[in-house]
């Protein structure tokens, strides 16, 4: 699709990355349903089951720390590629790797963070630098349909586990999507060069730039980035065995459960793009901040499963627009670095999708799943308090009309 200049535009490159990014979090978000069943099946601990996540989080780690050599060798479409199908087999190995031993598990969850995160900075990166200003909504669309195939992947554990197949068989779905979205967008000029279509100015722009320090704004922003993806993955990784240990639910019934959150977080996606506008991120994520309060809060104390059921949905709802309004403005701090910017953040994420559920599962070996499942609450109210501190920088005033034809405008986000 193409449109006039000046205008959010959703062409084939975005729809590529839109695809790259669904598949990465239908392979995240299908470990929270997953990995209870794992444990289950093999009488882990809470404290080993936490250590694949811990893992995954840790692979993501080790890639943002190498992502720009990374990328200096394979740009665009060679590193889009070999993420995407590193991640299918990733995913494959962790379902053959369930029979040998929770050894090859434990691996393969690395594995799959290495390549996960690898897909989801290189896409991230290439839509920010593809739409420049109108990069808060092309995020926050990307994000709603990632929630999209995150709502299928618990339902595909469920659905799967329930009728005989068995868990491991939803480890397949992505190496299917990886080919069909091979054959789809094969030959799209994933990560052009400059130019090219029109656009990638701040592309060539962040190439060309000096990597300077960063501004401390930016460091405030990345400790609430971490914070509430913190809180979100406490909810994705122990939400089911929360619902297990404390509202009384099967597995079975947790697992598939789970898709209340992801249909919440895609209902929430949804009604986030079509809000997302330069200028309105910050009073977004205090509106986001209070909805997830007010969802979290039933869902930690009920034990009745319809008003659990229903807190889910609010929660997920909640924490939808979380990290893709952090991350427009924490890129929005020096946009001519969007690269070096994404890179760190997503070092940040993998950080807290790391700590939280490790914290979670040692906690809930000794006092119990409900009492750990308070950490979400301390950090809901740690992501308040630094939103509270979050001041963007005044713009001196101008008597310029704008910003110079062809150029963003670097304010176009204030909070």
């Amino acid at each position: 699709m193409t449109g006039p200049p000046g205008t959010f535009t959703r062409d084939s490159v975005t729809g590529m990355a839109y695809g790259g990014l669904a598949l990465y979090a239908y392979v995240l978000y299908v470990q929270g349903p997953l990995l209870p069943l794992l444990r289950e099946e093999t009488h882990l601990s809470y404290a080993a089951m936490s250590a694949h996540s811990t893992l995954f989080a840790a692979g993501g780690i080790v890639t943002n720390l190498l992502y720009a050599r990374v990328s200096a060798r394979l740009r665009g479409r060679r590193l889009f590629w070999a993420a995407a199908g590193a991640l299918a087999l990733g995913a494959a190995l962790l379902a053959v790797g369930a029979w040998a031993g929770v050894a090859y598990t434990l691996a393969a969850s690395l594995a799959l963070g290495v390549t996960g995160a690898t897909l989801q900075t290189a896409t991230a990166a290439a839509l920010s630098d593809h739409h420049g200003p109108f990069r808060e909504r092309a995020l926050v669309e990307a994000n709603a349909g990632a929630s999209a195939t995150a709502l299928l992947a618990p339902l595909a554990v469920g659905a799967f586990q329930a009728t005989g197949p068995g868990w491991r068989v939803a480890l397949f779905v992505p190496s299917l999507a990886a080919v069909v979205l091979y054959v789809a967008c094969r030959r799209v000029p994933f990560g052009a060069a400059p130019g090219r279509d029109g656009r990638g100015v701040a592309g060539a722009r962040e190439r060309s730039a000096p990597s300077g320090p960063l501004p401390a704004r930016f460091r405030l922003l990345c400790t609430l980035l971490g914070t509430v993806v913190g809180l979100e993955f406490c909810v994705v990784f122990y939400g089911a065995p929360h619902l297990s240990s404390a509202v009384g639910l099967g597995a079975d019934s947790a697992a598939t459960a789970m898709s209340l959150f992801a249909a919440g977080s895609l209902t929430g996606r949804l009604v986030g793009s079509s809000l997302a506008r330069p200028g309105r991120a910050r009073g977004l994520i205090v509106a986001a901040l209070a909805v997830t309060t007010a969802g979290f809060l039933p869902l930690w104390a009920t034990t009745s499963t319809p008003v659990a059921l229903v807190a889910l949905f609010v929660t997920g709802f909640g924490v939808a627009n979380l990290f893709p309004l952090v991350l427009s403005l924490a890129i929005g701090v020096a946009p001519e670095q969007t690269e070096r910017i994404t890179a760190r953040v997503y070092l940040t994420a993998s950080a807290a999708i790391m700590c939280a559920p490790l914290l979670l599962g040692a906690l809930s070996d000794r006092i119990g799943v409900r009492p750990a499942f308070g950490v979400t609450a301390f950090l809901i109210c740690a992501a308040a308090l630094l939103v509270l501190l979050d001041r963007a920088p005044r713009t001196p005033p101008s008597t310029s009309h704008g910003p110079p034809a062809g150029r963003p405008d670097p304010t176009e986000v204030k909070s």
